[in-house]
């Protein structure tokens, strides 16, 4: 049997950050004159070039086999594994000799091999090569209709441990001022997985569910962002956000509001922070949403130090806002048992130091 040879990404190989644009650049962004906060066309139901709330997809290439008569079709299977065989992505019938992977893990080692077939006859095969992804979050979702989609996890903890990635995602709506695609729903449904939408809107705003509710659970629990968590009107609110994030049947769980930027992004800080993520790592977190089509989010807003204010009576040290997070929840009737149930599910083991 004749061999492919493997081009990209190479064998033993780190990639790329796998986001295109960051907060401290502005590398390779397509702009239209327009300022952050006006990136939407409103009266066209789309999002502009501009949104750079987008990941940069993984090129796999190899070379093009011979056809005498017609040209083979190539399967690429990649895996965790490095016998392919855990959770395998196989993408069939492949025509060309390149494809771009969207939404790999990030920090996380993977096999890969292409196959050339002809019908049922295996024409040719490559050998198995490694590569490990940049580890740099935060890991974007690429969703056609909707904007500032990304995955909670991967982001460092204390203690050697990371967040767990794949079973959190925070996005702006999907029905709505925007309104995600057949091809959105395929992401969310089916690659995602996604089992719980948790809908963070008022009545007001049309909250109503967008995704197939044979396989998706839509769970209301409409709420007002920073300081006022600590507003007795949305104490219930709150508690059903955090008691359904204990429920492991819900996951993988996704949460919004309209943009996924004030409400989304106080429900990211409450959890990240509980979870232990660290201090600079959760301003990072919230800044990102900047990137996409909602304006610029800064640590240094009045409506950021607000929710920072409302949280220091819960702890004695402000710095320490995984205890006054967890102080405050205790407050609205969340239970230890809760917290624990949380940080199970969403606190993993970094993997050991990966090689290339």
């Amino acid at each position: 049997m004749e061999t492919i040879e493997l081009l990209e990404p190479a064998n033993g190989s780190v990639t790329d950050p796998m986001q295109r644009h960051s907060l401290d650049g502005d590398e390779g962004a397509e702009t239209d004159g327009a300022s952050v906060g006006q990136r939407y066309a409103w009266d066209q139901l789309q999002i502009v070039s501009s949104d750079r709330s987008v990941p940069r997809p993984m090129t796999f290439a190899w070379t093009r086999q011979p056809g005498r008569w017609r040209p083979p079709v190539y399967d690429l299977t990649i895996s965790t594994s490095p016998t392919l065989d855990a959770h395998p992505l196989v993408l069939r019938d492949l025509n060309k000799a390149s494809v771009e992977v969207w939404h790999l893990y990030i920090g996380t080692p993977y096999y890969w091999k292409v196959t050339a077939r002809r019908g049922d006859e295996i024409l040719a095969e490559s050998p198995i090569w490694r590569f490990i992804t940049n580890s740099l979050p935060p890991r974007w979702i690429k969703v056609p209709g909707i904007t500032n989609v990304r995955d909670l996890g991967g982001w460092p903890l204390p203690g050697n441990r990371r967040i767990r990635q794949g079973l959190v995602y925070r996005s702006s709506e999907l029905n709505g001022n925007l309104r995600i695609t057949a091809r959105g729903r395929v992401i969310m449904e089916d690659e995602l997985g996604i089992r719980t939408d948790l809908d963070l809107r008022g009545e007001h705003e049309g909250a109503t569910p967008a995704l197939d509710p044979d396989k998706v659970r839509w769970i209301h629990a409409p709420i007002s962002p920073y300081d006022c968590i600590c507003d007795a009107a949305f104490a219930d609110g709150y508690r059903r956000i955090f008691e359904t994030f204990a429920d492991p049947a819900n996951y993988p769980i996704l949460f919004h509001c309209v943009g996924g930027a004030d409400r989304g992004g106080t429900v990211a800080f409450l959890l990240n922070a509980l979870l232990g993520k660290d201090r600079e790592h959760l301003i990072h977190d919230y800044e990102l949403t900047t990137l996409s089509v909602w304006g610029e989010r800064s640590w240094t807003s009045e409506q950021f130090l607000g929710l920072l204010e409302a949280l220091k009576p819960f702890g004695g040290d402000p710095n320490d806002l995984c205890r006054q997070v967890e102080h405050y929840l205790a407050s609205i009737g969340v239970t230890p048992a809760t917290i624990a149930a949380i940080r199970n599910l969403l606190i993993v083991d970094a993997p050991a130091a990966v090689h290339p």
